[in-house]
């Protein structure tokens, strides 16, 4: 009679000890994490379109990683679409017509595929880059403003500089002549004493004036 109650006692316990185990080993498995969905990259940002002698060199700022290529596209009423293919962060789209202001978009393609295009940005083909070391020097209610010639681009020859004051508006010029070159310094007087002022200059050739240099600040006395 003891060894028949002992065994049925046991007999409960070891199902009872199975079914906790089996409720203990519900509870605590894992639950598994959504997956997110993979999608398309992101649109490349921060384009840039700089002028050269019938091209443009674009470049930009990845978005997303791991992107494969990019793809630059130049477009202009009139004109054919032009586009170049890259595996980084520019590349010279070629050949367009000087003089012809374009829009340009970027596109970044993966293996989930292609982006939105990129904000747009506009250039004039053709026209020179921004002349460098610009520096303004303050006088008695004017400004002497000397700069240093836009590098090398195979572009038309410069025509032109003006060198502009803001705010305001105000400016000064220099030419070409037949026998000289356009000289790389000038006065903008009418200014403000003691108003500050940011002095920009931008160079003219036969296709239009290119985009304009890095700021100065000055204050005239």
């Amino acid at each position: 009679m003891r060894g028949t109650r002992f065994t049925r006692r046991t007999a409960g316990a070891s199902a009872a000890a199975l079914a906790l185990t089996a409720v203990s080993l519900i509870v605590l498995s894992p639950i598994a994490a959504p997956v997110a969905p993979r999608s398309s990259p992101e649109s490349p940002s921060s384009v840039t379109a700089g002028a050269g002698n019938r091209s443009l060199h674009v470049s930009w700022t990845e978005s997303t990683t791991g992107v494969i290529s990019f793809l630059a596209t130049a477009k202009a009423p009139g004109h054919l679409s032009v586009t170049c293919l890259a595996h980084g962060d520019a590349c010279t789209v070629l050949p367009l017509s000087n003089g012809v202001v374009y829009d340009v978009t970027v596109v970044a393609k993966s293996v989930l595929g292609t982006s939105a295009p990129s904000s747009d940005v506009t250039a004039l083909v053709g026209v020179p880059g921004p002349p460098q070391s610009v520096r303004a020097t303050s006088g008695k209610a004017k400004v002497a403003v000397s700069w240093a010639a836009p590098k090398p681009s195979s572009v038309a020859k410069v025509t032109g500089y003006t060198a502009t004051a803001a705010p305001g508006g105000f400016s000064c010029s220099t030419a070409s002549t037949l026998l000289t070159k356009a000289g790389h310094s000038c006065q903008i007087a009418g200014l403000t004493s003691g108003a500050a002022y940011t002095v920009t200059v931008s160079a003219t050739n036969a296709y239009g004036t290119g985009t304009p240099s890095k700021a100065a600040s000055v204050t005239p006395s």
